[in-house]
C-alpha cells in the first residue's frame, strides 16, 4: 500500500451475496478525489454463493486503488464478526506508519466522490467519523421519508442546544457501518467490532464517545445506500426500513418536549465540564457533588462527561406521540428557541 497524503488508508467491506450491487460500489470508489492508489479496499466475502469474488478478481488490477480479499465460511449471519474481520484485513495491509486511517462502508452502498478524502480531512481533529447516510429510493411524503427527515431535524435541534466544538454543523444523527470512519491506533484501541447480529455499529461509536475520544457526525461525509427491505442480517438496516414500510397508522417517536428538556440539561453539563464548573450544576440538577467532581477528574471529554452523568436513556424515550404531532412539537420547539435567541 502507498500512502496517500493523509497516510496510509485502509477501507473494509464486508460482502454477502452482493454480485448485482459490487460493480457499482467498484466504479463509485474509482471516482474518489485522492489521487489514484491512495487506498487499498478490503473485501471480506462473507460466505458469498454468488458471483462476488469473480467480479473483485476480474477487475483487481484495472482499477486506481489495490483491492485485497478475504473469506468467513458460511453461517447465520452476523454483520458485527463479517465488519469486524473486513477491519482485520484491513489492519493486515497497513505498514508501520506512524498514523492510519481505517473507513468501512457496504457492499449495497455508494459513496460520494468525496468520502474518502473528506473523512480523512476530519480524522485531522477527531477521532472518529461517521458520515451521513442517504437511503435510495426516497420518497416524499411518505412515512419512512416524514421519520429519517423528523430524526434529522430533531437532531440538528438538539445541536442547537447543544453544539459540540468538534462537531460542527453539518451534523447529522447516522452512526451507521454503511460509513464509518477511525484512526486505525484508536480502532485498535477499542478492541473493535463487537460479534453482534446487528447494531455493532453504533455500538462501537458510542463506546468511542464514553472512552474519551472525539466523535464527529460529518454531514460532508455521504454515502448512498440500499433502499432494500431484504436484507443480508437479521434485525439490521433492511429489517428497520421493512418495518418503516407504507402504512395508514403513522410511527409513533419519542416526545420530543421530553428529549429537549433531557438536551437542556446535557448542554448545561457539557458547558460546566469545559468551564471547570462541574460541582455548580450538581445542585441544579440534584446530582451528588462528589460524584461529579469525580467523573470530572476522570474523564477527557465534554461527551464521556456527559454520557456518564446524563446519558439518554429508555425512560426518556418511554413517552412516545404519534409522528404529527411530534413533528408539530419540534417546529414549535425551534419556534421558541428562535425568539429565545432573538431576545
Amino acid at each position: 500500500m502507498s500512502p496517500s497524503a493523509y497516510g496510509q488508508i485502509a477501507i473494509g467491506i464486508p460482502v454477502r451475496n452482493e454480485a448485482r450491487r459490487l460493480t457499482r460500489l467498484l466504479e463509485a470508489l474509482a471516482s474518489q478525489t485522492v489521487r489514484p492508489g491512495a487506498f487499498t479496499a478490503c473485501f471480506l466475502l462473507d460466505g458469498c454463493t454468488d458471483e462476488s469474488a469473480t467480479i473483485l478478481s476480474d477487475r483487481a488490477g484495472s482499477l486506481p486503488y489495490e483491492i485485497c480479499m478475504g473469506t468467513l465460511p458460511r453461517s447465520a449471519p452476523n454483520a458485527g464478526r463479517a465488519r469486524a474481520a473486513a477491519m482485520r484485513l484491513c489492519l493486515s495491509q497497513l505498514g508501520p506508519a506512524e498514523e492510519a486511517f481505517l473507513l468501512t462502508t457496504d457492499a449495497d452502498s455508494l459513496p460520494a466522490d468525496s468520502w474518502v478524502e473528506m473523512n480523512c480531512q476530519s480524522l485531522q481533529t477527531v477521532d472518529v467519523v461517521a458520515g451521513h447516510i442517504v437511503r435510495n429510493g426516497r420518497r416524499a411524503g411518505t412515512w419512512r421519508t416524514r421519520l429519517e427527515d423528523y430524526q434529522f431535524e430533531l437532531h440538528r435541534f438538539r445541536r442547537t442546544l447543544d453544539p459540540i466544538s468538534y462537531d460542527p454543523a453539518p451534523s447529522h444523527p447516522s452512526l451507521g457501518g454503511a460509513s464509518l470512519a477511525f484512526r486505525a491506533s484508536v480502532y485498535r484501541e477499542l478492541g473493535g467490532f463487537l460479534d453482534l447480529a446487528h447494531g455493532e455499529d453504533t455500538a462501537l461509536a458510542e463506546t468511542a464517545r464514553r472512552q474519551n475520544y472525539l466523535v464527529r457526525q460529518d454531514g460532508r461525509v455521504r454515502v448512498l445506500t440500499s433502499g432494500r427491505t431484504v436484507g443480508r442480517a437479521p434485525d439490521g438496516l433492511a429489517h428497520e426500513l421493512r418495518s418503516q414500510l407504507p402504512q395508514k397508522a403513522p410511527p409513533n417517536v419519542p416526545n420530543p418536549v421530553r428529549l429537549a428538556q433531557h438536551f437542556r440539561k446535557q448542554a448545561a453539563l457539557r458547558h460546566a465540564f469545559e468551564t471547570n464548573c462541574a460541582s455548580q450544576v450538581a445542585q441544579q440538577f440534584n446530582l451528588c457533588t462528589d460524584h461529579i467532581n469525580h467523573v470530572a477528574a476522570i474523564v477527557r471529554t465534554s461527551d464521556a462527561f456527559v454520557e456518564m452523568i446524563a446519558p439518554l436513556n429508555a425512560a426518556d424515550q418511554s413517552d412516545v406521540l404519534p409522528l404529527p404531532q411530534a413533528e408539530r412539537l419540534l417546529g414549535t420547539l425551534w419556534a421558541k428557541d428562535t425568539d429565545r435567541a432573538v431576545a
